[in-house]
């Protein structure tokens, strides 16, 4: 199966092939965003691999941002989509049924959390936060997730879910930066003469 990002067939890749921020910078932030963003909502699709594209591509000061709201408008679609939709125990099955036990016990913990009175916004979004960089708990699918089976105030959610791409896309979006100005410059060429390069 190709990947999104590559080139040729269609996909990502030829996307960001055509995307030239020195042209049409607002256009290519624009359209970079709206990548970011369908792409991190459809489930089990890692965003990762665009972000270090466009970091590649664009830099990381354009890319982080771009990333960041992209990832983070995503995951209030998302939420706010399954959360409206959410009204029967069926959905809330079927949100459910392709996560790992353990992210089952941790969701179980966040509801108990959250439907206690008692409980402040604190712990809720400590909580939250956790789980947005728990590597067992799948990012896009938990936005749904989060959304159909918790009572999460959805504000709560923002600025966890915000923390949590602040974190992956400073690592992503570094990745592709730092690996763009390593092809790019001179240096490579002394590296592929060295003796361990035979």
């Amino acid at each position: 199966m190709p990947s999104l990002l590559e080139g040729g067939g269609g996909g990502f890749g030829s996307l960001l092939d055509e995307l030239d921020f020195s042209m049409h910078p607002m256009i290519t932030a624009v359209t970079s965003y709206f990548i970011v963003t369908a792409s991190d909502m459809i489930p089990f699709v890692p965003c990762q691999p665009i972000a270090i594209a466009l970091g590649a591509k664009l830099g990381f000061s354009v890319a982080f941002p771009i990333t960041l709201l992209g990832q983070t408008t995503a995951g209030v679609l998302a939420f706010s989509g399954a959360r409206k939709a959410a009204d029967s125990d069926t959905a809330q099955k079927v949100a459910t049924s392709k996560l790992p036990q353990e992210a089952l016990e941790k969701l179980d913990e966040l509801r108990n959390m959250t439907d206690a009175a008692k409980q402040g916004d604190g712990k809720i979004l400590l909580a939250l936060i956790g789980l947005r960089l728990a590597p067992f708990f799948p990012f896009s699918a938990g936005n749904y997730v989060l959304g159909s089976t918790t009572s999460v105030p959805l504000r709560l959610f923002i600025v966890a879910t915000l923390l949590g791409c602040i974190a992956s896309n400073l690592l992503s979006v570094g990745i592709g930066a730092g690996g763009a100005m390593m092809i790019t410059s001179e240096n490579v060429n002394q590296f592929l003469t060295l003796p361990w390069s035979l």
